[in-house]
């Protein structure tokens, strides 16, 4: 979350991270405290407030008091980047639509440290665009360029940036699946089928159309019939 406060320029809002009474570690990555910002934005000292919500809904936690503040007009000016109509969205004076896991090309790192990487597997709706992109976007409006023009020398500057954290070591070399054309209509109708026809069946055409039975072999103990007339 960005909040801006008075006159001053955005700035972003860092969670504070500790281990309470029935929450373990990993609760607190999920949901961490923002104690603080809920207090500034509830008194009122919070001018602007810029909500990223990846989804799905509820992964931000508890954001009723936001609502709540944009309702009452404690919070002035609510902006919210996501990818589902939630009441957070609702309540936002502008919602900039964003890219949902699916939709585009993206990094995880995951329980163990382990980087993950996945693919774009639809393409995006409506206006929506990739998360990088909208930011870069807002900031040449805000007059802070950026000159990122691809997610790949996005990937590549988080891992210059943190070149001691070993688990972002490979995020510039990550490779990610891209749709290719299919050669034929079993390709075309089932692409998981691919993998069989490119490396196992290489030596059997697909066949489509009519086929003559009596070219068939008879399964064991079958009598062959012949046509009496």
């Amino acid at each position: 979350m960005t909040a801006v406060r008075g006159d001053q320029q955005p700035r972003p809002v860092k969670a504070r991270r500790t281990r309470g009474q029935g929450c373990d570690e990993s609760e607190q990555r999920r949901h961490p405290d923002v104690t603080a910002l809920r207090q500034a934005v509830e008194a009122g000292r919070v001018t602007a407030l810029y909500v990223f919500d990846p989804g799905p809904e509820g992964s931000l936690g508890d954001t009723k008091w936001i609502v709540e503040a944009r309702t009452r007009g404690t919070l002035p000016f609510l902006v919210v980047q996501g990818v589902l109509m939630t009441n957070l969205s609702r309540a936002a004076d502008f919602v900039v639509p964003g890219a949902s896991y699916v939709e585009k090309e993206a990094s995880y790192t995951n329980g163990r440290g382990q980087l993950q990487g996945t693919a774009r597997a639809i393409p995006l709706p409506g206006d929506a665009i990739e998360d990088w992109q909208i930011l870069v976007n807002i900031g040449r409006a805000l007059g802070v360029p950026f000159e990122y023009a691809s997610a790949a020398q996005v990937r590549a500057d988080i891992a210059a940036r943190f070149a001691g954290v070993n688990a972002l070591r490979e995020l510039p070399a990550l490779a990610f699946n891209a749709p290719v054309e299919a050669r034929h209509w079993l390709q075309a109708s089932n692409p998981s089928e691919r993998w069989k026809w490119d490396f196992l069946f290489q030596d059997v055409p697909p066949v489509k159309g009519e086929l003559d039975l009596t070219s068939l072999p008879l399964p064991p103990g079958a009598i062959a019939l012949k046509e009496v007339k």
